[in-house]
């Protein structure tokens, strides 16, 4: 994946929001329905407070609060996921790449995308000479490094190796097994199973999971391509996509800056400043129109995170305009 660089220190293009949006559908392939060793905080308690209160987590980028909003739902506690906690990202595939449970699977194959062909392995050829351009103390350059750091065990394994667990990994992303719960909503809407795609995106939205919240921007992505929307309701449904990483990023899902999906943003994109939530908000243009949607994108995930507080929370109602 290849991106412009920014115009400036702090906002970003109109390409470099398509990129940013590209980027974040793509990791959302290497997202998990449910992660080793999280047990009860899929379902940890969801907090109301109000703007400025002073329960409100301090000194965590992920928990701001929203100068344009009246409430917002917040969890104190990111969410255990052993690939942001692990250096040895080859030790966690080969630890659950024989697993007989869909977790396990899904942690083997998210370490996989995120290392092959780009951070390990002789495929990543065109990233690394981008790199070779770049100053080593650049903040793109030590992502780079940060990744292939993690990834380097990768290289034990001989290219015949890696031809045979990649088609094995293709296998499993075929049937279904290492889908996020967002990508198999997808996969139903794409064949036209709106009822059943539907039903899979509200169990999905029902679990209150971040990385199953998070798994839906994809699939509300999905949704905006399989209707005949106009351009306005295009670019509204777009942001209220992205509004399901925000409000993610609000009940837990790993959004710091040196969160495992901002480092590969930013090794790929060179969108490095800030944290995922301010990375979203910076990408609009900074003008009137731009704040307009930042404005919206901030309503779209208070409106997700209060659809969540009802007893059976319903994805149509979040679909509408």
């Amino acid at each position: 994946m290849q991106h412009q660089s920014a115009i400036d220190s702090h906002f970003m293009s109109h390409k470099q929001l398509l990129a940013f949006s590209l980027f974040l559908s793509s990791v959302v392939l290497m997202l998990v329905f449910a992660t080793q060793n999280s047990g009860d905080s899929d379902h940890a308690p969801i907090r109301l407070i109000m703007h400025g209160s002073s329960s409100a987590p301090s000194g965590d980028s992920n928990h701001q609060n929203d100068t344009h909003l009246t409430e917002t739902l917040t969890t104190n506690t990111v969410i255990a996921d052993p690939l942001e906690q692990s250096k040895d990202l080859h030790a966690i595939f080969e630890q659950n790449k024989n697993a007989q449970d869909a977790a396990r699977q899904q942690l083997a194959y998210r370490a996989w995308r995120t290392c092959l062909p780009n951070f390990a392995g002789t495929g990543g050829d065109t990233l690394r000479q981008q790199m070779q351009l770049l100053a080593d103390n650049t903040p793109q350059k030590i992502a780079y490094r940060q990744l292939t750091e993690r990834c380097k065990n990768f290289d034990q394994l001989s290219a015949d190796e890696i031809r045979q667990q990649q088609e094995i990994q293709q296998t499993h992303w075929s049937d279904g097994m290492v889908r996020t719960a967002g990508e198999r909503a997808s996969q139903l809407l794409q064949q036209e199973q709106y009822a059943a795609a539907m039903q899979a995106a509200n169990a999905a939205l029902a679990t209150r999971n971040p990385q199953a919240l998070e798994s839906l921007r994809g699939f509300v992505n999905a949704y905006l391509r399989s209707n005949s929307l106009d351009e306005e309701q295009q670019a509204a449904l777009s942001i209220r996509a992205q509004a399901f990483t925000l409000a993610a990023c609000q009940l837990g899902y790993p959004c710091a800056a040196d969160s495992l999906q901002a480092t590969e943003q930013c090794a790929y994109s060179g969108v490095c400043e800030g944290n995922i939530r301010e990375r979203l908000l910076a990408a609009f243009p900074h003008d009137a129109g731009g704040d307009r949607q930042r404005q919206q994108l901030l309503s779209d995930s208070a409106r997700i995170l209060k659809e969540l507080q009802a007893p059976h929370p319903d994805l149509q109602t979040l679909l509408n305009p």
